[in-house]
């Protein structure tokens, strides 16, 4: 009996030398906390777009913003017809709008279109799509005003095989 007696104190002791920590008194500060090999980690979100699907919708971006500038109609196929109806909503759509909307832009605008590229991308807002803001163009000299034909963020969405503007 006085071995168990013995044994059952002994187990006792690691509660007795642990109290005061568990009243908030010195508690000692817990190593940081470090996934073990095989845990699966979540997935962390990116706002960046998959770097081919960023790349083909910024050249569709990029060639309507600079056919804006050539007053180009080529650049109509690369609007989705929901963003060209509201775009352009005059009877004719883009292709009979275009030099009106041109028109409406200032010289300057015009002269920083012809050197407007689209560097940058965002994922979303939908899955699939991407996004730029105006605020991403970049510009060789003044930038171009937002207005018009000129949106202050563009949404593209895969088509098919082709990406269009559609919003």
């Amino acid at each position: 009996m006085q071995l168990a007696s013995r044994l059952a104190a002994l187990a006792l002791v690691p509660l007795l030398v642990t109290a005061p920590a568990a009243c908030g008194e010195d508690e000692p500060e817990m190593p940081p906390l470090t996934p073990e090999p095989g845990d699966a980690l979540p997935a962390a979100r990116s706002s960046a777009p998959p770097a081919a699907q960023s790349r083909a919708a910024r050249l569709v971006l990029y060639k309507y913003l600079r056919g804006i500038a050539a007053g180009d109609t080529k650049v109509c196929a690369h609007l989705a017809p929901g963003y060209e109806s509201a775009t352009f909503p005059e009877r004719g759509g883009c292709e009979k709008g275009l030099a009106a909307a041109k028109a409406k832009l200032r010289p300057q605008d015009v002269t920083a279109l012809k050197s407007v590229t689209v560097p940058a991308a965002e994922a979303g807002p939908d899955e699939g799509e991407v996004t730029v803001a105006f605020e991403d163009l970049k510009w060789k000299a003044e930038p171009a005003r937002p207005g018009g034909v000129l949106a202050a963020r563009y949404t593209l969405a895969r088509t098919g095989e082709r990406w269009l503007i559609t919003g």
